[in-house]
């Protein structure tokens, strides 16, 4: 009878202390954490340019308006395709008709014509027809260079390498921050990213003025452009 009860009371103890938490999670004691932010960047040359050009005129009847704009907007199209651009890279972006009203005092209300504009949108992939494109459009009654903006087609192994160069900077501080500390890192727990959106190189109308005055042709340097990319790395130190 004794040795039964024994056995109870040793299988009861067991139990209990298997339901009972170890000693270390009861005590809710987290690690040490270090927290470090890590920057990177990549750069190359841009394989694409997209140009916003701009026909804008005025006359004293609607009739005119429409069709200077449109003959001069067609032989734009005409021209530029010309240069070896393909049609479904050329599209319409904006197109605006409305009538102007006379600043006179007394006659604000009375219309004094018609403007209309229209807006063609180019991507040109051989970045060495930039400088013809403009000139030609130009050359073609256009009045306006709204935008010239560079591009890179496929930016995933850029933001790959700013990535990789920002992960490298966050480790490289938590080494030197954890040594100082007589710590080593041993894992991780948290980790968010932000990755930048592409710059760009923008042209002005009065910019390419200038130019065209001074040169034969525009002259246009794509560069470089460049992506930004940072991380936020929470590691988990140890003695």
């Amino acid at each position: 009878m004794k040795t039964s009860q024994s056995l109870v009371i040793f299988l009861l103890a067991c139990t209990i202390s298997l339901l009972l938490p170890s000693v270390s999670q009861a005590s809710g004691i987290e690690p040490p954490l270090l927290s470090v932010s890590g920057q990177g960047m990549a750069q190359a040359a841009p394989d694409e340019a997209v140009i916003t050009i701009s026909v804008t005129n005025h006359a004293a009847d609607a009739n005119t308006a429409q069709q200077v704009n449109a003959s001069k907007a067609s032989a734009i199209q005409n021209a530029i395709k010309a240069l070896g651009i393909d049609d479904k890279d050329i599209q319409t972006r904006n197109y605006s008709f409305y009538p102007t009203y006379s600043s006179e005092r007394g006659q604000e209300n009375e219309i004094n014509g018609y403007q209309a504009s229209n807006s063609i949108l180019v991507t040109i992939h051989d970045l060495s027809l930039v400088s013809q494109v403009i000139d030609t459009a130009l050359g073609y009654g256009a009045n306006q260079i709204s935008s010239l903006d560079f591009r890179i087609r496929n930016t995933e192994k850029l933001r790959k390498e700013a990535l990789t160069s920002a992960i490298r900077d966050a480790r490289n501080k938590a080494d030197i921050i954890a040594q100082g500390l007589g710590m080593r890192i041993v894992g991780i727990k948290t980790v968010s990213e932000d990755t930048g959106s592409m710059g760009h190189r923008t042209y002005s109308m009065a910019m390419l003025a200038k130019s065209n005055a001074m040169e034969d042709s525009t002259p246009i340097e794509a560069g470089t452009l460049t992506l930004d990319a940072s991380v936020h790395i929470d590691y988990i130190l140890d003695n």
